[in-house]
């Protein structure tokens, strides 16, 4: 249950920067969101 909750979480996050910083950011930095996720997933 709490892993659902945390994917709940980080879709609202996702989409409140996206809306926030604006799609071409989101593309440029996409690669390094994605590597620090994976790092972040990988410490849980």
């Amino acid at each position: 249950m709490r892993a659902h909750r945390v994917m709940w979480f980080l879709a609202g996050a996702v989409t409140m920067a996206m809306y926030l910083l604006g799609p071409h950011v989101i593309i440029r930095n996409a690669y390094d969101t994605a590597q620090g996720l994976s790092l972040w997933f990988g410490s849980l």
